[in-house]
């Protein structure tokens, strides 16, 4: 079973972590850093099968906390994001209570 945990021994950034919940071993993990009234990911660390889980979770969290933009700073991870339907054109969400209101298609 995969478990996904946020990391709160992280100070500098808020980081989620996809962990094997049998030996511990960690498979994934995404973070990013408040900017104003964005919640910025530049870290994506995990295969594609895990990516879509780990972004939608971080994504919840900031929504919870009142935030409702967010931008991808991973061009590296660009054709990823665009085929899980996170992006379009920007490497941004607008809205994270619309995306989340879209369903699992997305919006972008």
């Amino acid at each position: 079973m995969v478990e996904i945990l946020q990391n709160k021994e992280n100070t500098e950034k808020i980081e989620f972590n996809a962990k094997d919940s049998e030996n511990g071993e960690v498979l994934g993990k995404i973070a990013g850093v408040l900017d104003v009234d964005t919640f910025v990911i530049d870290e994506l660390d995990c295969d594609e099968f895990f990516a879509d889980g780990l972004i939608r979770a971080i994504l919840n969290l900031m929504s919870l906390h009142g935030f409702d933009k967010a931008r991808f700073d991973l061009p590296e991870h660009t054709e990823l994001l665009r085929k899980l339907r996170f992006i379009g054109d920007k490497p941004e969400i607008e809205s994270i209570n619309a995306f989340f209101a879209g369903g699992c298609d997305g919006q972008n």
